[in-house]
Order: structure tokens, then sequence, then C-alpha cells
């Protein structure tokens, strides 16, 4: 999944512990503190739980075809949920950027991040892929027919998902050609592949050069979609999952904690919430009229211009969760169920498209056609089972292994 984070290890009464910043108390002089990512922010957690939400609206409900127009509508304008993913790219961005700015100068540095990050991304991913490929080996000799081989089936070869590059191929062969129940694995591979640089700029380059070298990846990112799309017959999907491509929200994201870290501009945001919330609702409504308009994801209507703007505004709703907890902040972002929601975000991504499309071919043979209700049932059942197997992941598997890794220090 794209914008999964190292979770702290930390515990705190009736919090999940999992987002890896924090705000500190005020200091005596009365001065505003830099944040550091040695604590947490409750609300990033919030974030990471509407983030996973909206890629569920996007693999499940996106689809369904009611016969009430009003509720044809409704569905019509949740199809940017799929920038679910947009909002993980600026979480992650933000923590892992965080993480490696304030760690910068340890002597541990490159090793500790890595075993970290490994730790957090590595096992239960490779347990997915394994699983996913043994089941394709037994549809290869009859146990699994017709549409239930498709879930594993597709152009792109199962190599390409063992080393992060599946992004790649999947540009080269356009959309709807991976296999099923991985396709989402792409923006894993986005991180990963940027990950591979950032350490470095961060650990070598001062402050200076890392923010003028994460402007120039925004604004390369937004130059190389609209080239792709003039040149490339498969341009829109390219610009959708290739790394350079998306490179703007991850950067966003780093921009920000670079930016909250320094304590004029720390201050500054402090004293101008109110900003934040006009450029998230300025930006909200450039959204709702591309919603309005015949936009669709893969086209060039607006030449990637519309993930210039999704960066923007969960990078303005990021900083509004980073610089104080307000009325909406409490209400929403630190709400218990949206939290949690959050804290399973990693392993609910990697195994949702698979559930979705178990339960859609199971439940085919019980309903006699493509109705509502079929559509409807199989989506509820495959998202509930998904959740309830990823907070066992988490809570068995995932979560022992995090803190394993924390046993690597900085």
């Amino acid at each position: 999944m794209g914008g999964i984070e190292e979770p702290s290890t930390q515990t705190q009464p009736e919090r999940p512990p999992s987002s890896a910043i924090a705000v500190a108390r005020p200091l005596p002089e009365e001065r505003q503190p830099v944040i550091s990512s040695s604590k947490r922010i409750p609300a990033l957690d919030g974030l990471r739980g509407i983030a996973i939400l909206l890629v569920l609206i996007a693999h499940s409900f996106l689809g369904i075809s009611f016969v009430n127009p009003t509720l044809n509508w409704c569905v019509h304008m949740t199809r940017l949920s799929w920038s679910g993913v947009d909002l993980f790219f600026v979480l992650s961005g933000f923590l892992i950027g965080g993480i490696l700015l304030d760690a910068r100068d340890s002597q541990n540095y490159f090793k500790t991040f890595y075993i970290r990050r490994a730790y957090r991304i590595l096992p239960v991913y490779g347990l997915v892929l394994a699983l996913a490929w043994l089941t394709f080996q037994a549809g290869q000799i009859g146990w699994l027919q017709g549409a239930w081989a498709e879930i594993f089936s597709g152009k792109i070869k199962w190599w390409t998902f063992f080393t992060f590059t599946q992004n790649i191929f999947m540009a080269m062969a356009g959309p709807y050609v991976g296999r099923a129940s991985l396709s989402q694995t792409w923006s894993l591979a986005v991180e990963e592949q940027f990950y591979l640089t950032l350490p470095l700029l961060i650990r070598y380059a001062s402050r200076r050069t890392i923010k003028l070298v994460v402007v120039g990846f925004i604004v390369g990112a937004a130059l190389l979609r609209v080239f792709l799309m003039f040149h490339f017959s498969n341009g829109a999907y390219a610009s959708y999952v290739l790394m350079p491509c998306r490179a703007d929200a991850l950067g966003f994201g780093v921009l920000s904690a670079i930016l909250v870290r320094d304590e004029q501009a720390w201050c500054w945001l402090g004293s101008h919430r109110i900003w934040l919330y006009g450029a998230a609702g300025l930006l909200g409504f450039g959204l709702l009229l591309i919603c309005l308009s015949s936009f669709e994801v893969f086209s060039t209507m607006l030449y990637g211009t519309e993930y210039s703007i999704l960066a923007l505004f969960y990078t303005s709703w990021l900083l509004i969760a980073v610089t104080g907890e307000d009325g909406f902040v409490k209400a929403v972002l630190c709400n218990a169920p949206l939290m949690k929601l959050g804290l399973i975000a990693y392993g609910t991504y990697l195994m949702h498209r698979f559930f979705l499309h178990a339960f859609h071919l199971g439940l085919a043979s019980v309903f006699t056609s493509a109705s509502v209700a079929y559509s409807l049932f199989s989506c509820l059942l495959g998202i509930g089972v998904t959740l309830l197997i990823a907070q066992v992941s988490w809570t068995w598997f995932e979560k022992p292994l995090v803190r394993r890794g924390h046993h690597y220090h900085y």
C-alpha cells in the first residue's frame, strides 16, 4: 500500500500506537517547539483511516449502478475516491521524511532506516504474494477455473511484484492488465522506489538543497505527466502508476516535514491555521468541480493537474492535523473508529481486492442476476472479512515485527 509509515511502538491510554509524529508540549519560555518524530499525532491515524476508506469505496461501491438516479449521482460524486492513495503518499512523505530528517546525523542512519522499513513492509507483503502465487499455481492444475483464475492472471510477470517493479510494467502494458488481486501494489512500488533516493538526499545534502530538490520533484512530476500524455498511448495510465509522475504528493509530504521543523514556519502555521482551512476549502471546491465534470480517471482531460490539486488538498489537511487540535480535528480526525481503521490500513490495502473479487465470484452462484443487492452484499462481505483479517494480522503478525524492528536504534 502506498503511504504506510513506520509506526511508533510507544503506547498511550486508549490510543492506538501507530503514527510516528506528535506535537511536543510548549516550552517554559512559551516558544512553540519544533515537531519531532519521537512521538505521535493521533489525528494522523484518522487521516490514514480516511485514506483507506476512500480506497475501499473506489474499489467496491463505485462500480455499482443503482436504479435510483439520486443514488447514482451520489456514487458518481465519489469517483475521485481513488485518490485515497494520494493521501497515503502525502502522509508517507511527511512521516518518513520526518524520521530521516531527525536521524540524518546518526551513525546507524541507513542501517536502521532500511531494517525498520523491511520489518514493516516486507513480511506481510511477502506473505500476500506467496499466497497469491500458490493459489495461482493451484488454478493452473485445475483447482480454480474460469473467472476464479482471472483473479491471479494477467500480463504482468510474477517476479515484478517481488522486485517492486510492477508499476513500470503496468505502465508499459496499459490499464486493466495487472493481476486483479495484486494490482493495488503499484503504489507500494512507487514508495519503495522513492525511498531508494530520499535517504541519500537527506543524509548528504543541506536543508536548502533538500528543499530545492524536492521542489524539483514536484515540478518535474507535473511536467512529466503532461509529456507522457502528449507522446505515449498509455501516457495517462503511466502518469498514474510511475514513481516520477507521483513524486509530487510524496514531495509535498517531505516539504511539510521540513516546514514544521522550522521554528519560524511552525509559529506562522500555528497562528494562521484559518489560511490552511481556506486553502483546503478552495482546493476542495476545485475537486468538486472536477467531480461534476465529465472527467474520468486515466483520461487526458486535465493533463494531470488533478494530481497536483489532490496533493495540495491533502497537504492542507495534513498541516491542519499537525498544527493543533481544534473542534474539527478532535471530532473527525481523532475519531476512535477512524483511527483504528488507520491502524490496520496496510493489511487492509494489501488484501482488500482479493476478498472483494472472491465474494463477488462466490456469490454469483447464489444470485441469479447481477442485481444491486448482489453487488452490495458482496462488497460488504468482502470489506468486512478484509477488516477482520487485517486486524488479526496487525495484532498477531505485523505489530510484533514492528516492535522487533524498533530494537534497532538510530
